[in-house]
């Protein structure tokens, strides 16, 4: 996942951190842990009860255990990739699963730990993942808003708006489509007002800052 510099006119609540292990007793222990630097996380025992807390809505950093009764670690990170991909992920192991680390890393986690842990890189990952949750959130955010400008748009906007990207002016853009330039210009002063934008160069510097993709149904 591309991580983007927070915007700072977005505004983006703190990071909540869960904790999601079958074990009680790793559960208090990273609690204590994380107490110690002022963090109270949520506790879920299971992958299903995590999934009855978050909705995907709010910034989130996760402690997940891999091997759990039921739906495993891995098979979470495969659901939260699905509604929340914005989710900072990391992994705790008590078996030394090469490969399985790999995958889930290739996945998106930020981190994998092997029990048993040191206390300090616990603390170090769990603080640099709630910051990047932030981020990611926020970007999430931004692409959210972006899409639904998009959708405000008509077919032949969003071609034009296309055009554009690929650094076509005016004048290429109208021997493209075979209509004059002052018809691109009209459409492109439409692109710009229905978006709410500075300029159609800044809608589009945000569309590649945050990897949107303009659909274009022609």
């Amino acid at each position: 996942m591309t991580e983007q510099v927070m915007d700072k006119d977005v505004p983006v609540p703190d990071a909540r951190v869960y904790v999601v292990d079958d074990d009680p007793a790793l559960c208090d222990s990273i609690n204590w842990i994380l107490e110690s630097i002022a963090i109270q996380p949520v506790i879920c025992h299971s992958a299903d009860s995590f999934l009855d807390v978050y909705d995907g809505t709010n910034p989130a950093c996760i402690v997940l255990d891999v091997r759990m009764p039921g739906i495993s670690g891995t098979r979470l990170q495969d659901k939260i990739n699905e509604f929340a991909p914005h989710v900072v992920i990391i992994f705790v192991s008590g078996h030394g699963d090469i490969r399985t680390s790999v995958s889930t890393l290739q996945k998106g986690a930020m981190d994998f730990l092997e029990k048993p842990y040191d206390p300090q890189r616990l603390l170090d990952a769990v603080q640099s993942g709630a910051d990047r949750a932030r981020t990611r959130f926020a970007g999430h955010v931004a692409r959210v808003e972006l899409r639904e400008k998009l959708q405000g748009l008509t077919p032949r906007e969003r071609q034009i708006l296309a055009l554009v990207l690929e650094g076509l002016p005016s004048r290429n853009i109208a021997r493209r489509l075979g209509m004059s330039v002052k018809t691109v210009d009209v459409h492109r002063a439409r692109i710009k007002s229905k978006t709410d934008s500075d300029s159609i160069g800044t809608f589009v510097r945000d569309l590649l800052r945050y990897d949107v993709e303009v659909p274009n149904e022609f």
